[in-house]
């Protein structure tokens, strides 16, 4: 495979948002007298608001306050986001800063909406270290729907089998394979499990690791 890009989930690569995310749900549930089970959680990660509320009043039943606790967690989250409380992953600057100095494209497809996620971008200053961004806004169809990294792969104009993905969750996996390209998975709170296994390319603890993987094959 010739690696001529690479596109980035956002929440549990770039940022460590995924741990924060638990916490304020944690937290949310508790006050209303539910308990969100960490493995739940896991399983919604990077499916987008409409899936996730679906899911979860499935598991808790219909008369879950959904709208309202959403409203609570992203009041918290904000405020997280405001304090500087979500931060980098490790190795994330040096991983962009090295594709970019290899002339390989770079990408972010994230589920996230794009108020927050270019709120984020600036904090850090890496905005510029993107070509191409896809948000939830721009999509339809979230993962494990391949829709958000075959966008991402148009707008960088690159052929999908050219792309790597760099995704943490089970749903960011299936997706980077359904649009055939190569999926790695990096560890967040999710470790790699027989299904991660079997769908990625590889699996790695850190962002180091991956870039210690590209480096290799280019």
């Amino acid at each position: 495979m010739e690696i001529k890009a690479v596109i980035f989930d956002m929440d549990g690569v770039i940022f460590d948002t995924e741990r924060v995310y638990l916490d304020e749900w944690i937290e949310i549930f508790k006050e209303y007298g539910y308990i969100m089970e960490k493995d739940l959680y896991i399983s919604v990660m990077g499916r987008g608001r409409k899936k996730v509320k679906e899911i979860f009043k499935g598991y808790y039943g219909k008369d879950l306050p959904i709208e309202e606790m959403y409203i609570k967690k992203d009041k918290m989250l904000k405020v997280a986001i405001d304090n500087n409380e979500v931060p980098l992953k490790k190795g994330a600057i040096e991983i962009l800063d090295y594709l970019n100095s290899k002339k390989i494209k770079v990408a972010l497809a994230t589920s996230a909406k794009r108020e927050r996620l270019e709120k984020q971008l600036n904090a850090f200053n890496i905005r510029n270290k993107f070509q191409g961004i896809v948000s939830g806004d721009d999509i339809e169809n979230f993962k494990p729907n391949p829709d958000i990294f075959l966008k991402a792969a148009k707008i960088l104009e690159v052929d999908p089998k050219n792309c790597i993905v760099i995704e943490d969750s089970p749903a960011g996996i299936k997706a980077a394979y359904n649009a055939k390209m190569m999926p790695l998975h990096v560890e967040d709170l999710k470790e790699a499990d027989d299904e991660i296994k079997e769908l990625s390319y590889a699996h790695f603890k850190n962002l180091e690791d991956i870039k210690n993987f590209i480096n290799e094959r280019i």
